[in-house]
């Protein structure tokens, strides 16, 4: 049986921030008890219909609408051990490109707008203790 905990059972899990030292402390220990995934799931693409285009245009002279685009990935760092644990995550960034409409994939080399932005960020593990073990963890490693 596995146990999951999310940011109300750890608040902590909610902190951006968080994520970033996480992913940090876990990629100059990959191979060391800890490894880290990040896949790409696929794009998230928003179309502005023509009347609320035109109403921005009319408001405020931009000519077009660009549709703004998502990549979404989940990202997984692993402690491997008999302790371990798994935390996962949604990340997303806008990027600038347009997507082909025939294979629904940006259009030339990614072009990244923003930063990563995390949700839905989730701990699992085998052992109903870890979230006690894992919030002593994150403390004593200076993470949290």
């Amino acid at each position: 049986m596995a146990f999951s905990w999310t940011a109300t059972d750890l608040p902590l899990l909610a902190d951006p921030s968080f994520i970033d030292r996480m992913g940090h402390f876990v990629h100059a220990r990959q191979g060391e008890g800890f490894s880290f995934d990040m896949p790409l799931m696929g794009y998230q693409a928003l179309f502005y219909t023509p009347e609320f285009a035109e109403e921005v245009r009319r408001e405020t002279g931009v000519a077009a609408l660009q549709t703004l685009v998502h990549e979404v990935r989940r990202g997984v760092f692993k402690k491997t051990d008999e302790d371990g644990w798994e935390l996962s995550f949604r990340a997303d960034a806008v990027i600038r490109n347009e997507l082909d409409p025939a294979t629904h994939l940006p259009i030339g080399e990614v072009d990244y707008a923003t930063d990563l932005t995390y949700t839905n960020t989730v701990l699992f593990s085998l052992n109903e203790g870890t979230l006690v073990t894992f919030a002593d963890w994150v403390r004593a490693n200076g993470l949290g």
